[in-house]
């Protein structure tokens, strides 16, 4: 039996729609006693196809934007950036930084003019109202573009 939060309860009420009784979370737990702990939400999702939703099973961290459109996947191959311009698929291999402050920074190799920088403070998409354990800031080429973030699958 899973035992939330009142942070849990209260992010739901946050993100859920008028008369939604459920929703996709992704969430870190412990076991106590035959109960599941909630420890850390990491998504929390009106939209999209929750369990199914397979698009970050090969990354280890994910940011992302609906306006402008971007994504960045992170995984033990690199940094690959997706957009809507001619540099979707772009892969790099990156040095990856982590700061006191829990910040995780991931760049090229070759200082190709991007990063993704993952910070630990939630963030809600504007787009969709979906909750992620993370706010992401992707520089690129001098352009700062704000959105979310999670841990992926591959950890």
């Amino acid at each position: 039996m899973l035992q939330p939060t009142p942070q849990l309860r209260e992010l739901f009420d946050d993100v859920a729609q008028p008369g939604q009784v459920s929703m996709f979370a992704e969430l870190r737990v412990t076991e106590n006693e035959g109960r599941w702990v909630v420890q850390q939400t990491q998504r929390l999702q009106t939209t999209g196809r929750g369990c199914m939703d397979n698009s970050a099973r090969n990354s280890q961290w994910v940011g992302f934007s609906h306006e402008p459109a971007w994504r960045v996947d992170i995984s033990a191959q690199g940094l690959t950036l997706t957009t809507e311009d001619a540099e979707s698929g772009r892969q790099l291999a990156t040095i990856h930084e982590q700061l006191p402050d829990g910040a995780q920074v991931f760049r090229g190799v070759h200082d190709q003019g991007l990063e993704l920088w993952l910070y630990p403070t939630g963030c809600i998409d504007r787009s969709t109202g979906d909750y992620y354990h993370l706010s992401a800031t992707l520089m690129r080429d001098g352009q700062r573009l704000r959105g979310c973030g999670y841990q992926g699958a591959e950890r």
